[in-house]
Parts: C-alpha cells; structure tokens; sequence
C-alpha cells in the first residue's frame, strides 16, 4: 500500500509542475492542492499508525513489568 500511495504522490507533484509550466496554471493549483492535502492525509495516517505501534510496545512493557511486582 506505501508503494501505491507513494506513487499517486509522485504522480500529482509531477502533474502540477509540469501543467505550471507548460502555462496551465488554474489547472495546476488546483492538481497542487489536491496533492498538498492528499500529503497531509497519507503523513497524518502514517504517523498515527506509527505512534500506536510505540505506545503499544510501551504499555505492553509496562504491564509486564507491574505483573512481576506482585
């Protein structure tokens, strides 16, 4: 799935520069802002995804260590 997702990115910055360029500019805002918020969605998913995966490890090590208290 990063693989995809990396791709549609890619795909989207290299539209929106080169429709800059070759003069299409309301064409390319709009293809830029759909690429800026696409970004902001995949890196906020992602980054959610990696936090539970660390407080995860974190409140498992912690139970652990309060069981061998008892």
């Amino acid at each position: 799935m990063r693989n995809i997702l990396f791709y549609i990115l890619i795909a989207l910055m290299l539209t929106t520069i080169i429709s800059i360029v070759l003069g299409y500019h309301s064409f390319g805002f709009t293809v830029g802002f759909i690429f800026a918020g696409f970004a902001l969605a995949v890196g906020v998913f992602y980054s959610m995804k990696n936090r539970d995966y660390t407080y995860k490890q974190w409140y498992d090590d912690y139970v652990d260590r309060k069981q061998r208290r008892k």
